[in-house]
């Protein structure tokens, strides 16, 4: 794709010095310390921006130190050109919003738009232009911690988040007041490090890196976004850093990317630790040849890239074009006209009464009804225990990656449900961690609980006895913030400490047990689920937490939202998704039955057949809670699936069908309905079922609706991708199978019958 041509910019870039140049592919680190073993704060900072060093600085110094390095920039610099400031806006900026992976769970494109749309009004009014979001890293392993940053499994509902969220920052036009630039990461693969730990290496093919990694990519690039951050991990062997194929050949010539491309925190530095470098100039080198525009943090490109133009190792016109994109985004953004927006104070445009609304409205609609025995919604006379670790808690709703946060901008689920005047009565039950080590690494962005010095018999004791006194008991636990996000891997993804245990003392007073569990990533609830009479996940939910889980479980909202991951029954079967291949030994096909096992799953089928690929000595080979899983307070019914019009030709063809929805509840209600297809037989073995279509359908008690759907063919499609370079687009004619319903074990089927022409 050519370059965007703007005269002024051309202007500028050729009156900028070889150093002037680099100086703006430059983000330094100007404060804090250093956490990486690279990259502590640079001590003259103001001299390096005098000198034209620096392009970025991160946002998060107070507002008078910004105005100051922006008028140095603008003043004392060789050409005045104003410094673009950055930070990490992941899902708000004070006021917070749910964990991505609750938002996509929305399946709501209006209120993830939304959601951005607020968060780039706030964190813009405070001198931000960039934001280091959104994460679209398609995630499968519930142990990867970052997977609460993430859209979840599904590469389709990853790109309609993806494409909401850049739409909600950028607006119709990114130099706008309220709006932001933003930066899609960790491109490509990242959600797929090997055993979900942090920073690992992915060996992963083609075919599924372009069928599943890369479109909420391509949907973002689609959408405009400004810039791409580089997975720190290496892709069969290459650090992302240093892979041209990937950045040139994939992203810039594939998709079609023509806007920044951006190294994480120190990544450049680490090619040396990932042995494909022998030191900081070859890894200069390496990243800035790959296509890596902007270093942050390293200094690498400072320090060695003029040399490296110098001695014809690198040519001047990659370091014009690479300027030319910072300069771009500078102009886009406004700076040259405005280079002190959101820098001057004034009135306050954080943690709005609007903004608070929003964040209960959205709080509420992300809550995920896994399970009701019929004990939700409680009556507004009800007599509740409120007992757990997080029903008090504060420091936790904001979740992982909430950088602006202050915990105490949080309502607590004990003061949502008391303001809404109910009889609700509290205990702590048990501490959220016990183990004094992870109590620490859960605490290392500051405390986000006090351990009670009381034994955890005596605490489950006082919170039985607040039980035995009331008519439901309602537990509130899950994993502290930082039980999730980066670097924070887990290999048992059951309730930390000693939750259970508690669990297991209110079950046996015998009041119906509610759980409100929080978290940043899927857990494995297998025995809650056996135990409790309902259990609402209510993710992090950010600022207004606890009023919308007031809302949700006394019915003032019905909840809607879906799984955006599907859950476990335990942490062994992880990866999982609901998307897998088939295998040549399908469970419901081949196997031995065994005698004296009675083992069933939740549809009545047999959990173990030996000489099966479904095989699992210990429990079913499916999730506990699927993919798309969600409950109501209502209850709807799917009929009448029929094809419009036999599907004949190719790419440019599609499928029409119908179906009718019915409210056969007692309550309004908003459903989500879902359609998957499978494609029995085709060139490359695909998925049992993928998702190809959703839509929110709201329905008054009672009502019924007929919807129609259209699928271009092309969507029905998928990569070949026999190489990297080698995408290989096709729609293939022939059998394929519709699957409408409320989640990914949708029912209700169609087969089709495409045929070529």
């Amino acid at each position: 794709m050519p370059p965007t041509v703007v005269p002024f910019v051309e202007d500028l870039l050729a009156r900028l010095t070889l150093e002037e140049k680099v100086g703006q592919l430059n983000h330094p680190n100007a404060f804090g310390g250093d956490s990486t073993g690279a990259g502590g704060a640079v001590d003259n900072i103001e001299q390096r921006i005098a000198r034209g060093e620096v392009g970025f600085l991160a946002a998060g110094a107070a507002p008078e130190q910004l105005r100051t390095w922006q008028q140095i920039a603008c003043e004392q610099s060789p050409h005045g050109i104003p410094l673009l400031f950055t930070m990490d806006v992941i899902h708000g900026h004070r006021t917070i919003f749910p964990l991505p992976i609750a938002l996509a769970g929305s399946f709501d494109t209006d209120l993830i738009r939304a959601t951005a749309a607020v968060a780039a009004h706030e964190a813009s009014a405070e001198g931000v232009s960039l934001n280091w979001a959104p994460m679209l890293d398609v995630s499968r392993d519930a142990r990867w911690g970052r997977c609460a940053e993430s859209p979840g499994e599904d590469p389709l509902l990853g790109a309609a988040y993806a494409r909401a969220m850049v739409e909600g920052f950028h607006g119709s036009d990114a130099a706008a007041a309220g709006r932001l630039l933003c930066c899609a990461k960790h491109f490509a693969g990242y959600g797929f490090a090997e055993g979900g730990r942090d920073y690992n290496a992915v060996d992963m093919t083609p075919y599924r890196l372009h069928n599943v990694v890369l479109p909420p990519f391509r949907a973002a690039v689609e959408a405009g976004v400004a810039a791409v951050m580089v997975g720190f991990h290496d892709l069969g062997g290459i650090p992302c850093t240093a892979h041209g194929e990937l950045l040139e050949g994939v992203l810039r010539q594939g998709l079609g990317f023509d806007g920044l491309l951006i190294s994480d925190y120190t990544a450049i530095l680490e090619l040396v630790h990932h042995g494909v470098a022998a030191d900081l100039e070859e890894a200069a080198l390496l990243a800035f040849s790959a296509g890596v525009d902007v270093d942050l943090i390293s200094d690498a490109y400072r320090r060695y890239l003029p040399g490296l133009v110098q001695s014809g190792r690198l040519a001047m016109s990659a370091i014009d074009a690479a300027c030319r994109r910072v300069l771009l985004a500078k102009w886009k953004r406004g700076l040259f006209a405005e280079p002190r927006r959101g820098l001057q104070g004034g009135v306050a445009t954080t943690l709005l009464p609007e903004h608070r609304q929003l964040a209960r409205h959205a709080a509420a609609n992300c809550c995920v009804l896994l399970k009701n025995d019929g004990v939700l919604p409680l009556a507004p006379q009800t007599k509740v225990a409120l007992v757990g670790p997080l029903a008090a808690n504060r420091e936790n709703l904001q979740g992982t990656w909430a950088v602006a946060a202050r915990s105490q901008d949080s309502v607590t689920v004990l003061e949502g449900l008391q303001a809404a005047g109910r009889d609700v009565r509290h205990a702590l039950g048990v501490n959220l961690e016990d183990d004094a080590d992870r109590a620490a690494r859960v605490n290392v962005f500051g405390t986000t609980f006090t351990r009670d010095p009381r034994t955890a018999a005596e605490l489950i004791a006082e919170a039985v006895t607040l039980a035995r006194d009331a008519e439901v008991i309602v537990a509130c636990v899950g994993e502290a913030k930082e039980h999730t996000g980066e670097s924070s891997t887990r290999t048992d993804l059951t309730l930390p400490g000693r939750q259970r245990e508690l669990l297991a003392a209110l079950f046996a007073t015998g009041k119906p047990l509610v759980l409100v569990t929080l978290s940043g990533r899927p857990l494995a609830l297998d025995w809650e689920h056996q135990h409790a009479a309902a259990i609402l996940h209510a993710w992090f939910g950010g600022s207004e937490t606890g009023p919308a889980i007031a809302d949700v479980l006394y019915g003032v909202v019905n909840p809607s939202a879906r799984l955006a991951m599907g859950f476990p029954h335990d942490s062994g079967q992880c990866p999982l998704s609901y998307a897998e291949p088939p295998t040549g030994r399908p469970r419901e096909r081949i196997g031995v039955d065994v005698g004296g096992d009675s083992e069933v799953d939740a549809a009545g089928q047999r959990v173990f057949r030996k000489f099966t690929t479904a095989c699992r000595l210990e429990g079913p080979h499916t999730a506990l809670y699927p993919f798309g899983h969600g409950l109501s307070y209502t209850r709807f019914e799917y009929s009448d699936l029929r094809l419009l019009a036999a599907p004949r030709g190719g790419e440019q063809a599609t499928l029409q069908f119908s179906v009718t929805l019915h409210n056969v509840g007692t309550r309004a209600g908003t459903e989500v309905v879902q359609v998957y297809v499978s494609d029995p037989v085709a060139s490359r073995s695909r998925p049992r079922r993928e998702l190809k279509a959703f839509r929110r359908v709201t329905l008054p008690a009672g009502q019924q609706s007929t919807l129609h759907f259209e699928l271009p063919a092309a969507l029905l499609g998928f990569c070949r991708a026999p190489s990297l370079l080698r995408p290989e687009p096709v729609f293939e004619p022939g059998a394929f199978v519709v699957y409408v319903g409320g989640s990914s074990l949708a029912a209700l089927s169609l087969d089709v019958d495409w045929q070529a022409g």
